[in-house]
């Protein structure tokens, strides 16, 4: 732990979130990490696309352990709007919060892919995620370039190392991460 001048112990960067372009390769990342850390030691989860022959058509959210559901679709006319996909909400957080209080309870790693414009209609996954980052455990997460008012307290928290992805850097950029983050879990 670093001391201030005061001799108050500051936390150090435990929130670890990745940002960048779509499609650069942040969720391919946070998946590699999962697989080199280990499941046991990592709860949460990651989104996925849904593609078909015409491209992305929509999103769906898959826990480390590997189950899942649609969250998003284009052909989701009934659900909450967000550019053109309908997002289903109710789901999104039935399934995503249930599964990070989960974690929460079990695992030193809790991995958070994306705290994006979509999770951000949710104000119960709002609550939990300021929650996770404000506590002990370490996160492994993805965040919007962009800017949002909720995504932004979120990237201007002392424990979070925001950790920029580019064509150039997302081939090396992990084994940093990686040993960053097993100092992290190390030093709880």
């Amino acid at each position: 732990m670093l001391a201030s001048r005061d001799g108050e112990r500051l936390k150090a960067k435990r929130a670890f979130l990745l940002t960048g372009e779509p499609r650069i390769g942040k969720t391919t990342m946070i998946k590699q990490l999962i697989n080199a850390i280990g499941p046991d030691l990592c709860g949460g989860f990651y989104t996925e696309e849904i593609t078909n022959s015409s491209g992305r058509i929509g999103f769906k959210c898959v826990s480390v352990c590997g189950e899942s559901i649609e969250i998003a679709h284009v052909e989701n006319p009934s659900s909450t709007r967000i550019g053109r996909y309908g997002m289903d909400v109710e789901a999104f957080e039935d399934f995503a919060v249930k599964i990070l209080e989960d974690a929460l309870s079990s695992k030193k790693i809790i991995v958070i892919d994306e705290i994006g414009f979509m999770q951000m209609l949710s104000s119960s996954f709002q609550k939990i995620v300021q929650a996770i980052i404000s506590g002990s455990r370490i996160v492994l997460g993805t965040i919007p370039l962009e800017s949002h008012p909720e995504i932004d307290i979120i990237k201007y928290r002392k424990e979070v190392r925001i950790l920029s992805m580019n064509a150039s850097n997302r081939d090396t950029i992990s084994e940093t991460l990686l040993k960053d983050m097993m100092k992290a879990v190390e030093g709880e």
